[in-house]
């Protein structure tokens, strides 16, 4: 065969690959929706086989760099997933049917945050930790397989003898770094944030911060206690009003669906099923603060989906293996909305009262902004020193030192995420004042209220996944992915 005609073969069979990874990959997501939609999945629903030979050989057609890499890691990816999952169905079934008692009420364990938010009763909350301490020290060894199974897949399957460096090359990133960049917010902003976190807690529960743990965080963040602030009659139609004036009209493409169920404050998902043509948002019923904030941040993924050119390759669009581009536009509509410019001219608050909400979020961003850092900086630390059980101390040590807060270490698996998804809100959290501050300088201060910014928007989206947020934050704004936009952002709304 000569040589034209051996590449145009090998060509086919990295075309195929493709192909078939895709539907795979359309597989994967189709079945979470229904999953977490709550209807249409079957215990028979399994998914595509994929044998490790399939993933040497895509290995070896594609390599590990670059957007073919992208290829072989989400070959990867399904792979382990394929390993993985009978673990995580076991503890998803235990965590199913685990409930804490609490005043003669059993609460679900996957319903304990959402719990948790509503319950203004410090006490209460209390109970409630106690009985969660229990129900993860029952499921830890559950948890724990699950982990032990995915180390063993890298490392005796795919040959990888380190998590981390399986992440930092998946990823193109050094972790070590990412890690100390991360400890330098936290050095940076620790000061401020006791200055301001005590205060806060004080007015609202009557608390002191060394009598708090996780779960009364839980609820100074679901700022339900503000809820009765939040305007009647809001409904998703009204938010799509705002939008238009962007001139972006979500409700009338036939791409994007909005399935609102469940209870408020129940977790929200948006699944791209098909990048640009099918894309779902699962949200509750917009009763509060937490609900808009929820549903924002999920139109923050699917606006940018929604709107990415369908001619782009299947590397640039679908596969990618990191989420921070997509968690630096959802952060920037989760913020916008509380915005003082959103609340008033939009929602239709007073001045006073839009101060109070905006100013309360500005607290709850920096808060979660540096729980996240937190997290990284203990995962980093313990996947290097491979402390995955023993990992507890540094957690529960960490978290009280930068959050102020009590944290179980009998939690510290469950607050666990794989593949390093805390750089991904880290990320996220930085990219998305990023952006703000580019809004601001090119739409004006309000740039909300300005229907340039759709423009800007959408422009910004239709290269879809062609790179990720440091680079698009390099290339696009002409500036790097560092945290002193987020600390100016953030001081301008606390200080205003």
């Amino acid at each position: 065969m000569t040589g034209s005609g051996t590449q145009g073969l090998q060509n086919h069979v990295c075309h195929e690959w493709i192909d078939k990874l895709l539907n795979m990959t359309k597989a994967i997501r189709s079945r979470d929706f229904t999953l977490y939609l709550g209807s249409g999945h079957t215990r028979n629903d399994t998914l595509i086989p994929m044998e490790l030979a399939d993933v040497d050989k895509i290995k070896h057609a594609f390599g590990t760099v670059g957007f073919a890499g992208r290829v072989y890691y989400q070959a990867v990816d399904y792979f382990i997933r394929l390993k993985v999952e009978p673990f995580q169905a076991v503890l998803s079934t235990w965590m199913r049917g685990a409930k804490a008692k609490v005043d003669s009420r059993d609460i679900p364990f996957t319903e304990i945050i959402t719990w948790c938010q509503e319950t203004s009763d410090n006490q209460t909350r209390n109970t409630l930790a106690e009985e969660t301490r229990s129900i993860c020290a029952l499921l830890i060894p559950f948890s724990y397989a699950s982990w032990r199974a995915l180390l063993n897949v890298l490392e005796h399957d795919l040959g990888y003898p380190e998590y981390i460096a399986f992440c930092e090359e998946k990823r193109g990133v050094s972790l070590a770094e990412s890690g100390s960049r991360a400890q330098d917010f936290l050095d940076q902003t620790r000061e401020t944030y006791i200055h301001l976190i005590e205060p806060w807690l004080n007015m609202v529960t009557g608390m002191s911060l060394k009598h708090a743990s996780r779960f009364d965080a839980i609820y100074l963040l679901g700022l339900r206690y503000l809820d009765h602030l939040f305007p009647q009659g809001i409904t998703i139609e009204k938010i799509a009003g705002f939008f238009r004036t962007w001139g972006i009209d979500f409700t009338g493409n036939s791409a994007l669906h909005i399935h609102s169920k469940g209870i408020p404050g129940c977790q929200s998902y948006c699944i791209p099923v098909d990048i640009p043509g099918e894309i779902h948002i699962i949200t509750g019923p917009l009763k509060g603060w937490l609900d808009m904030e929820s549903l924002f941040h999920e139109l923050g993924h699917a606006l940018s989906f929604t709107y990415t050119d369908p001619a782009l390759s299947t590397e640039e669009k679908d596969f990618f293996q990191t989420w921070a581009l997509s968690e630096a536009f959802a952060f920037l509509f989760q913020r916008m909305c509380m915005s003082r410019e959103f609340l008033c001219e939009v929602l239709g608050l007073s001045s006073e009262n839009a101060q109070t909400v905006s100013r309360a979020h500005a607290l709850k961003w920096l808060t979660l902004t540096r729980r996240y850092a937190t997290k990284l900086v203990i995962e980093v630390e313990n996947f290097r020193l491979g402390r995955l059980k023993r990992g507890q101390l540094l957690y529960s040590e960490l978290m009280r030192r930068e959050s102020g807060f009590y944290y179980d270490p009998e939690t510290y698996l469950f607050d666990l995420m794989p593949d390093f998804y805390s750089l991904d809100y880290f990320q996220g959290f930085m990219g998305s004042a990023c952006l703000s501050e580019y809004l601001s300088e090119a739409a004006g201060a309000e740039w909300v209220l300005n229907p340039e910014t759709g423009d800007i928007l959408r422009c910004w989206w239709h290269n879809g996944n062609r790179v990720d947020l440091t680079s698009f934050i390099n290339e696009t704004l002409d500036r790097f992915l560092e945290f002193s936009s987020f600390i100016k952002v953030n001081q301008y709304d606390l200080q205003s």
